[in-house]
């Protein structure tokens, strides 16, 4: 975590000497984009573990199913009822 923290913390350097007016220079500019790479794929990992998480409940018969999973039967279902030839709706 201390990394993501040493990340943010230069983010924001960068952002104040912008705010106060002076010029990032070109290497200034270029670290902070690799920093908010950093910082995204950070925050897309956070998101994608959270959401590996999930679970689907069927209120009906309480079977626990993962959104992956849930997805995955559904596109099953269509292909074979376009296989079937059957109206999709």
């Amino acid at each position: 975590m201390s990394h993501i923290n040493d990340t943010l913390k230069r983010i924001n350097e960068l952002a104040a000497k912008k705010k106060s007016g002076q010029e990032l220079t070109t290497e200034e500019l270029a670290e902070k984009k690799e920093l908010y790479e950093i910082y995204l794929s950070f925050i897309r990992g956070q998101i994608t573990s959270t959401l590996d998480r999930v679970e689907f409940i069927d209120p009906e018969t309480g079977e626990r199913t993962a959104p992956k999973q849930a997805l995955e039967n559904l596109a099953k279902e269509a292909d074979k009822d376009i296989k079937e030839h059957k109206d999709i709706h």
